[in-house]
Order: C-alpha cells, then structure tokens, then sequence
C-alpha cells in the first residue's frame, strides 16, 4: 500500500491522462494571515500555475480573499452555486462536511493542522480517501485516537510561495540585528530573549508583528536572526535569517542543517526539540550560528519547501485518490442541498471564527487570551513611542511644543 510520505515521482496512476482537475478547497475563514488562510492563498496559486482551476470555499471571509480573486479564482462563500469539482481538498472539519454534503460521490481528501482544535477534528467519511498531516504527532490524532487507516495517512510538510517571499539575503559572518517574527504576544520570554542578544552584541528590534497586516514577510528586512515557529520560521529561513525555533512552549534551538529533517518533521512547532527557554540555552543557540551552515539551511528550504513543490505532491494525491476506484458523482438531490446549506449556516451564524476564536485557531487557550491583548497592546504603545520620538526630534513640531511649553524633548 501507499507509504507514509508524499513522493510526486512515485504516482503513476492517473485519472484521465493529466487533464487540468478541478479542485475546491475549503478553510474555516479566509479573513487574514493564520497558518491555513495562508496555505490556501498559496496552494491556489500554485495549483493554477500547474494548470488547474481552484475554487476556494469559507464560510466568513474578509480581507484575505482579495489576493486569491486578484489572481482569477473564485472564493466563495456558500456551494449552492458551484459546478462539482472533480476532488474536494479539506482544510477544517465544518466546510469539509458541507462540500462533502454538497457534491455527493465527489472524492475527498483532508489535511489536518492541529493535535487538539476542534477545528481539525478529522471528519470519518467514506469518500475521504487520504488524510494529511503537516506535522509528525499529528499522525497520532489521525490513526491512534479516530483509527484511520494507516495506508490512508500521508505527511505532507508546510510549503511556502517564493515568489512572495522574494530573494534570500546573504548571510552574515557575525549576527547584528535580531527579532521575534510570531504573532503578537505569544512569545512569553521576550524579555529573555532582548537579554540574551545584548549578551552577544546583537540589536534587538523586538516584536516585527504588531497587528494584524499585510506583507509581513516584508518585516524582515534588516534582520540576522529571527525567533519564530511554523510557517513563519520557514518564511524567515527563505528570506535569508537564521532561525531560532520557539514558540509558547519553549526553546527548540538554532535551525541547523543536522537538526534540519527533526525541525521539519514537526513543522518547526511544538516538539520540535523544545525545551524551557533559558539563558544559559538562548547563549548556546545564539553561539552555534554560522554564516556558511545559515546559508545552506536556506537552500534546503528554498528548495524543498516552495509552493510549487507542494503542488506537485498535491496533484498526485488527487490523481492517485481518482484513479483507485470509480466515483459515481451526481448531482445532489433536495434532501442533500438542504443539509450543505444547514451546515454553512451554522458555521456563519455561530461566527465562531470571530476575534476572539482566532486565538484558539492559533492555538491559545482562554487563560492566554489576556496575554495575547497585552502583547497587542504593547507592540502598538511602542509602535505610537516610535512615532512621537520621530516626531519630535526636530522641525516645526519641535519648535511649537518648546514654545508652548517650554520644554524640551530629547530624542
């Protein structure tokens, strides 16, 4: 049977030769920058580069939906409309029940992100024929605790899209600037961290995301070492930056080519050699940097994890999951486009992708959710301190104020 990981060059068999496929793929929002939302942007447009058609399908949308509809493909926001595609590619638990209640006899694949969210609660359905994991413990959830079959569950690691992400930077012989590049607030020791760099004479420019905006990438511009975790960590890698694994669960050290296939393997997130952060550990991190491994890290990535590669992988599980058996589609009777248009509903009328979910969709707790609106608050007091001290280091403002005043204000 199938083996535990993706390969593109060992499928052969195909469904009717290599004719496009058409794919709907569904998220539980696509309304800003998380893991997923990001992942579909991605995947669409490497899809279509390969020559496919991808609808994207999410029950609340915002923002996020511009840069997919810019490029040609459909996002939408209700199935009562839509042509049958030829595979339905799920992302959460909720759309992927509605598309499957939608298109009867369309085969199916999921892709679960997450160990505990409900959100990734994999749905147990005839017609999902493969069942992917971004991550190694994730098979655990997969085939241990809902007893798939284990020939049914592949790994198939987070990808991202270099044309975003743009060119790599040089690495530097000796680390100078250094910033955390995670969502705002769920890093618990910044403080440890600014400490440690001062240690070793690096510039700490603290949290690069202080809400929630477009472009971050852009961010990192300027930076040596990023602290980051999943996806962001691998986007910092293909943008040049030395990577230090953490996240809200400790310290999982210097991204290095022989820790590599260990820090891939858990998505660059929690168990990914993770333990409490301290200083004596930061130091030792920060001490192992090397320009020539740094740059050698960045190739890998840029290399096996781009968007087109992922793809491709993509592509020959849709075209394995076709060709194992025929799928009598047909169109969905009164009784079946009820149930589809209950379940979207539901998760529109439940809004339970408000504000406040997203933190549980980026795995924080309840008890976390002070700390998340502190560290909101604290990068946007810093960002309005940047902007006053620019302000008043000189020119007209500087004058007025002295006058009205007189004060005066150093920067």
């Amino acid at each position: 049977m199938a083996r535990d990981s993706l390969d593109a060059s060992d499928s052969t068999r195909q469904a009717d030769g290599n004719r496009p496929l058409r794919v709907l793929m569904t998220n539980a929002a696509l309304t800003g920058r998380s893991g997923t939302e990001t992942l579909v942007r991605d995947m669409v447009l490497a899809l279509r580069r390969r020559g496919h058609s991808v609808t994207a399908f999410a029950p609340i949308v915002g923002p996020a939906i511009g840069e997919i509809r810019a490029t040609g493909s459909p996002v939408a926001t209700s199935l009562s409309s839509l042509e049958a595609p030829d595979i339905i590619h799920g992302h959460h638990t909720g759309p992927t029940i509605a598309a499957l209640a939608r298109f009867p006899g369309t085969p199916a694949i999921f892709v679960c992100h997450d160990f505990s969210s409900e959100l990734d609660a994999p749905p147990i359905h005839p017609r999902i024929s493969r069942y992917l994991h971004v991550r190694a413990a994730l098979r655990g959830r997969l085939v241990d605790e809902c007893g798939i079959e284990a020939s049914k569950v592949k790994f198939w690691p987070n990808t991202i899209d270099l044309q975003r992400i743009g060119p790599a930077a040089l690495a530097p012989d000796r680390l100078s600037t250094a910033a955390i590049f995670a969502h705002p607030g769920t890093i618990p020791f910044t403080g440890m961290i600014a400490e440690a760099c001062k240690r070793h004479g690096i510039g700490f420019r603290g949290e690069l995301i202080g809400k929630a905006a477009y472009d971050v990438v852009n961010r990192l511009d300027g930076t040596d070492l990023a602290f980051a975790s999943g996806r962001m960590a691998l986007e910092a890698i293909a943008r040049g930056c030395a990577v230090i694994n953490v996240d809200r669960f400790g310290a999982g050290g210097l991204v290095t080519m022989d820790r590599f296939a260990d820090f891939a393997a858990v998505n660059f997130a929690y168990g990914a050699l993770s333990d409490a952060a301290s200083p004596d550990l930061l130091d030792r991190e920060i001490a192992r940097y090397s320009a020539e491994d740094a740059m050698a890290v960045t190739e890998r990535v840029r290399r096996d994890f781009a968007s087109d590669k992922g793809a491709e992988q993509l592509e020959a599980v849709y075209r394995d999951v076709l060709a194992e058996r025929s799928w009598p589609r047909r169109e969905a009777n009164e009784d079946e486009r009820a149930m589809a248009a209950i379940i979207e509903r539901f998760l529109q009328q439940k809004r339970i992708y408000d504000r406040s979910f997203l933190r549980l969709r980026e795995g924080l707790g309840p008890s976390e959710e002070l700390q998340f609106q502190m560290g909101e608050l604290a990068s946007r007091t810093a960002e309005l301190s940047e902007e006053v001290r620019r302000l008043r280091r000189g020119g007209l403002l500087r004058r007025l104020l002295d006058k009205l005043t007189g004060r005066t204000y150093e920067n």
